[in-house]
């Protein structure tokens, strides 16, 4: 008998007051948010567009407000329509909060799915025609990583010799063309190479071609 008395009770607020009872009930619903991105995956630096326009609730509603997270730090932006761009690697929780005019407020969140992009290996040398004995030297330097950071270099220098590094040096013992692989790595475990030959000379230093050189290359 008791749960049959707040019936009785609010059906007899309806009949006096009519509908408007319970417009006023839906009104202090709370809005619901939609999230709209595109894209929502690829390589980064991945630029995404983020549309909050198909939100609706009972009220008009007064804010758009999404945070991203990116790693360690989050951004923040305002507005129906927005854009950001994401220059990590991985999963990225994108959330979404809107807000009705009468303060209530409505919630949803999206993953956008960042591709690493591989790095673009480059190197310096002192010479690209030494003699035997010749100590040349070699720089990694100029590599990079576009969305992340380097974290191993690798030359092997084709005469069944091999080092670690930035920046190292090698001597030939003979004569003979010999191929130069770099190898690089990126921390998320992408790597890039590239080849370049090297013809070393009888001689004393400078008897070869001579001269420095650039190497670049994407493999």
């Amino acid at each position: 008998m008791r749960r049959v008395l707040p019936l009785i009770a609010l059906g007899a607020i309806v009949s006096l007051t009519g509908c408007g009872f319970l417009n006023v009930l839906r009104s202090n619903e709370p809005p619901t948010a939609v999230i709209a991105a595109r894209p929502v995956q690829g390589r980064a630096p991945l630029r995404v567009e983020f549309d909050a326009s198909g939100s609706s609730g009972n009220g008009t509603i007064a804010e758009s407000l999404w945070t991203f997270e990116t790693g360690t730090n989050e951004g923040r932006a305002n507005g129906a329509r927005v854009e950001h761009t994401f220059e990590t690697s991985g999963i990225h929780t994108v959330r979404l909060k809107v807000v009705d005019e009468a303060g209530l407020a409505g919630t949803a969140e999206i993953a956008i799915t960042v591709e690493n992009t591989p790095p673009l290996a480059s190197c310096r040398f002192s010479s690209d025609s030494p003699v035997v004995g010749e100590y040349v030297l070699f720089d990694a330097s100029p590599s990079y990583d576009p969305d992340g950071r380097l974290v191993d270099f690798v030359w092997d220098f084709g005469d069944g010799t091999s080092t670690r590094g930035t920046q190292v040096g090698h001597a030939y013992e003979e004569d003979g063309v010999y191929s130069v692989c770099l190898t690089i790595e990126d921390d998320a475990g992408a790597t890039a190479s590239l080849v370049h030959t090297f013809t070393v000379h009888l001689g004393s230093p400078g008897g070869g071609c001579g001269g420095g050189g650039v190497c670049l290359g994407l493999l």
